[in-house]
């Protein structure tokens, strides 16, 4: 009976213990999402612009380099949480940083391009946060209906502005995407994203330049953590 008791008092520790750790974990997740979106919010309303008369958007470069040099873009995708400033990542400190250099598992959306946005192809990673923040709106690419309403997003950059129009978009595992794509030049690039896509859209017959948005995906996820991506593939027009 005794031993019963005392297996019982056991139990109830270990759950006490499991309930203690699962709350510090999901309130520190909110803390760090509540943080960063606080962040993004006073940096939107500091950065961007809107014309009254055009409705046209700029962003005050002068005001970004106040806060960080390594901000060199800013993505937008309209009718979803995309909305950020892009940073320069030469050691992946933004996997787990805010654009503030603050520690925040949210992480920032960056680029490792030695020269984003001016090279033929810039590739910039997003966390798939749970909370809905960062790129975790790739996700819903996946959808036919989503694909083909929301196919444009803008790039902002101290030099020039970016229509870009989304033209591929699928999920598979970094090493085989990696290995496919590595030898190929642009248009072979090109060729092979509409064969990978899931849905089917027509291009600029003079693509020059090329953006392609990367995050997590569980789809056919084969480790932990995940070996799949999503890719969102669009050509960028200069406007």
């Amino acid at each position: 009976m005794k031993c019963k008791t005392v297996l019982i008092i056991f139990l109830i520790l270990i759950c006490i213990i499991v309930f203690c750790i699962s709350s510090y974990i999901i309130l520190k997740d909110f803390q760090e999402m509540s943080e960063n979106n606080n962040y993004t919010e006073n940096l939107i309303e500091g950065t961007i612009q809107v014309d009254d008369n055009t409705n046209e958007k700029s962003i005050d470069w002068n005001y970004l380099s106040t806060i960080n040099t390594d901000i060199i873009a800013w993505i937008e995708i309209p009718d979803t949480k995309i909305n950020y400033p892009i940073l320069k990542d030469d050691n992946l400190f933004y996997l787990k940083h805010s654009f503030n250099k603050v520690y925040n598992s949210n992480g920032s959306i960056f680029t490792t391009n030695k020269n984003p946005f001016e090279d033929e192809e810039t590739i910039v990673y997003g966390h798939n946060m749970k909370n809905g923040s960062m790129f975790s709106s790739l996700d819903k690419y996946m959808n036919k209906d989503f694909f083909y309403t929301h196919k444009n997003l803008k790039i902002y950059t101290p030099s020039c502005n970016y229509e870009g129009i989304i033209f591929s978009a699928y999920s598979t595992g970094i090493e085989a995407e990696n290995n496919k794509v590595k030898s190929l030049n642009l248009n072979d690039r090109i060729s092979y994203y509409k064969e990978m896509s899931k849905f089917t859209s027509e291009t600029d017959e003079n693509i020059t330049k090329i953006v392609k948005l990367s995050t997590c995906s569980y789809i056919n996820a084969k480790s932990s953590p995940t070996d799949q991506r999503y890719y969102i593939i669009a050509y960028l027009v200069e406007i």
